[in-house]
């Protein structure tokens, strides 16, 4: 049986190609609204509009502002209105740099879904935190152990950017006193220090130029690093440490010369500690100020040589504060003046103990027994200064002070005779009577005519030894018979 053939008629032809045109003057129209899968994304923004529009559903009637098939890539027609990604992109930094994928944008961000529907947050829902780089291993929970969502770090602008206020506002209610002195040390920029790990818990400062030592080691960071600045910062040591007006145009500005991190003092001077009181025997004590009251540094002395001292120096300061003592001064004791004084100084509180300066001593001039200015070794003996008088030459010993005392060299006296000087009852008896040949002997025999065996006879008998025999003042010291007794 042959098939029949339907052939349409030309006024059926015409009415078709009017269908025809009608229908693709309706898809013209629309924008290809006819074939769109579900109403856009009505989420905006309050103040943003990127491409003139607040949300995709504002040109969801102009379906070439996203598809241009044949024409260009869906994502570059995306970053035409996105152009924050755009240039995210193109500077190779921020978060779509780091995409593989990027020029995929409806991977991470579909519409046509709804007016409620959220493309950003759809992004996040399979979002790969550890592209950024901030790791989550530390913010999974706040510290009351509540979940951290992504809004709790990050605002919903379009670069979905991280509030830093929110960093210091949950960091300083936990603590309070912590955050305020990080922050005023360390600025609020936060991520250039801390990735979440934390990059800087494990962090070793000996693999820098500059390793951390003595008391290095001690010192906060923020004192190096202030304002956070951790990329510029000096490793000179006038960066931190001023040079010292003491030694201000004396020294170099190689301080570590002289200065190591163990300790600032005491400083090196040719590899050896340097201490001005121990090495030079001159303290600083009592010359960190001139007299004027203003710092004195190293080359008020030293003028041209630290190794050299010119003691004119000395002369000129000290005679500018008073020139009559100067004057009087050098007449006395000369212009060499390390000889005396050792900056703290060694006179000021010199302890003359050792030789009271009592009575007339206390009056008399320095060099009068220091002479030539020779202080060490100075005898003390009386002799060494008072000649033994003619009167008792040779027979009164040296020990002066038996006699004389420091009040007054004349008249003498006895200053320590138990034994009466009237013995006899004839009056004060004559010293040669007793002592015949020195002050320090004496005898009884010159005036008491003993027979020396009937005395020695007499004693024995009271168990008196020899020896015992000549110290008569010791059994008599009044000079009467019955004190060895035990009379009166």
């Amino acid at each position: 049986m042959r098939r029949r053939r339907t052939i349409l008629s030309l006024p059926g032809l015409i009415i078709l190609a009017f269908l025809l045109a009608g229908l693709g003057l309706a898809l013209w129209l629309q924008g290809g609204l006819a074939f769109s899968p579900g109403a856009l994304s009505d989420k905006r923004q309050t103040g943003v509009a990127l491409g003139g529009f607040a949300s995709h559903a504002e040109f969801e009637r102009e379906c070439r502002r996203c598809h241009l098939p044949l024409e260009s890539l869906q994502a570059e027609l995306c970053i035409e209105c996105h152009t924050t990604v755009a240039d995210q992109i193109r500077a190779s930094a921020g978060l779509h740099a780091r995409l593989q994928n990027v020029a995929a944008c409806r991977v991470c961000h579909s519409d046509h879904r709804g007016r409620s529907f959220d493309p950003g947050q759809d992004a996040l829902d399979d979002f790969d935190h550890s592209l950024t780089s901030f790791s989550l291993i530390w913010h999974q929970v706040d510290y009351s152990m509540a979940p951290l969502g992504c809004t709790s770090c990050h605002l919903e602008d379009e670069a979905y950017s991280v509030s830093l206020l929110t960093c210091s506002g949950c960091h300083g209610g936990h603590d309070r006193e912590f955050m305020v002195r990080h922050l005023q040390e360390f600025g609020e920029a936060c991520l250039d220090c801390h990735d979440g790990i934390d990059r800087m818990t494990d962090f070793d400062h000996n693999t820098t130029s500059f390793p951390l030592l003595g008391k290095h080691l001690e010192a906060r960071c923020a004192a190096c690093h202030q304002g956070g600045n951790f990329e510029t910062v000096s490793a000179s040591c006038e960066s931190c440490h001023q040079e010292p007006p003491v030694h201000l145009g004396v020294f170099p500005q190689d301080c570590a010369a002289c200065h190591n991190p163990q300790a600032w003092q005491p400083a090196l001077l040719e590899g050896s500690p340097f201490e001005h009181a121990r090495q030079t025997g001159f303290s600083l004590e009592r010359h960190r100020k001139d007299f004027a009251g203003d710092g004195m540094s190293c080359a008020a002395c030293h003028l041209e040589d630290i190794r050299q001292i010119d003691l004119s120096t000395c002369i000129i300061c000290h005679a500018d504060e008073d020139a009559a003592f100067m004057e009087d001064h050098l007449s006395r004791f000369g212009e060499s003046c390390l000889e005396c004084h050792d900056g703290v100084d060694c006179m000021h509180d010199f302890d003359h103990s050792l030789f009271p300066l009592e009575g007339r001593h206390a009056e008399i001039d320095c060099a009068a027994c220091h002479i030539d200015r020779v202080f060490a070794g100075t005898p003390r003996e009386c002799v060494n200064c008072h000649a033994e008088p003619e009167i008792h030459a040779g027979f009164f010993g040296l020990q002066c002070q038996l006699c004389h005392t420091t009040s007054a060299w004349f008249p003498a006296r006895l200053r320590d005779h138990r034994f009466p000087l009237d013995h006899g009852g004839q009056g004060e008896v004559a010293c040669q009577t007793c002592h015949p040949t020195v002050y320090a002997e004496y005898t009884c025999y010159g005036c008491h005519e003993h027979e020396p065996g009937k005395v020695e006879n007499e004693h024995r008998e009271e168990g008196i030894s020899m020896n015992e025999l000549q110290q008569c003042a010791a059994c008599h010291p009044t000079g009467k018979e019955d004190e060895a007794e035990g009379g009166d």
